[in-house]
């Protein structure tokens, strides 16, 4: 299994262990366990709110458990037992599925309309559920001139002005490698970077507190602060090179038998979440765009600019295996 490489040894050792947030009822057949991040089933998240419609339209209970990122999550699933326990694994990308595809059921019976942008990135298991475009997010207040390709990231005015994340435990902070590795260095931007988190969470609350005044993360959290009335004291870097577009989706674990027919819930799970009513309730919880057309999206969503190019990447795993071997060796040059 190509996935037991060092990268999962690395995901494995942040792991902190999946919490329950909700009680499974009598039937297990009937009973639906979503493994996801923190940030899709707390409180506040969008299996949160739509947990109880569900279990109502459908007579299933919801389960949920949730780890601190969604790297972590396919750490989880190395044990054979929590294969046998988890239905549906929730927000993973597609660089996260392509290393995991083995642990997944390799068909899609629900059918989906996919907006275009999106339509060619559904494959095999893996269904779409949100995007987002990636890119610096900066403080217009503290950064007059921000770069405008990736190279002037290595220009004395802005050493020590921008957090990334760690691609070794974050989504995002692999992105981030990936898109800079075409073109600059990981060691010459080790010596640029204030810091590297590990998780966007950490690293964005570490932006807000102005420790930066730039950040990696999505274009949608400018959504995020023109609902607060902040949107113009912020703004984004549209690099000349694009900007990556990630993607994230949901995908079903596989049994020894076919799990659609063995718990019918979890297609009903995953038709709900692909309705167009419900795609605008996961977009608006998680301040990501919807994957599916018919999709409304939310007001301050609309407001989102659109990337004039995307950057096109590979996320083989031969890259991203590249990308974390020499990640901590390029850190401690």
């Amino acid at each position: 299994m190509r996935m037991k490489f060092s990268f999962l040894v690395l995901l494995a050792l942040a792991w902190a262990g999946p919490g329950c947030t909700s009680k499974p009822g009598n039937d297990p057949r009937k009973t639906v366990t979503i493994l996801t991040y923190s940030t899709l089933g707390s409180k506040g998240g969008f299996l949160k709110k739509v947990q109880e419609e569900f279990q109502t339209q459908s007579g299933c209970t919801l389960n949920i458990e949730t780890t601190l990122g969604a790297a972590q999550v396919l750490s989880y699933l190395e044990e054979p037992k929590q294969q046998a326990y988890v239905d549906v694994v929730m927000g993973i990308d597609e660089i996260l599925f392509g290393r995991a595809k083995d642990y997944f059921y390799p068909a899609s019976p629900v059918t989906v309309k996919y907006q275009p942008l999106i339509a060619p990135h559904a494959q095999a298991g893996f269904y779409p559920t949100d995007h987002a475009a990636l890119s610096m997010i900066y403080k217009k207040s503290e950064l007059k001139a921000p770069p405008r390709k990736l190279t002037d990231l290595l220009k004395p005015e802005f050493k020590k002005k921008f957090i990334v994340q760690d691609p070794r435990v974050s989504s995002p902070g692999m992105w981030f490698f990936l898109f800079t590795d075409q073109i600059v260095k990981t060691q010459d931007l080790a010596k640029q970077w204030l810091a590297v988190s590990p998780s966007w969470d950490a690293s964005y609350k570490m932006f807000i507190a102005g420790e930066a005044p730039m950040v990696w993360s999505y274009l949608t959290s400018l959504a995020y602060h023109a609902s607060k009335g902040e949107g113009d004291k912020y703004g984004y870097v549209d690099f000349q090179e694009g900007l990556p577009l990630q993607i994230e989706g949901l995908a079903v674990v596989k049994k020894s038998v076919n799990p659609y027919d063995a718990k019918p819930c979890v297609k009903q799970w995953v038709e709900f979440v692909l309705k167009p009513e419900n795609q605008t309730k996961l977009s608006d919880a998680q301040w990501m765009m919807p994957a599916v057309e018919g999709a409304a999206v939310p007001k301050f969503l609309s407001m989102v600019p659109t990337p004039k190019k995307a950057a096109v990447l590979d996320i083989s795993i031969d890259k991203v295996d590249d990308i974390v071997s020499h990640f901590g060796r390029a850190v401690q040059n």
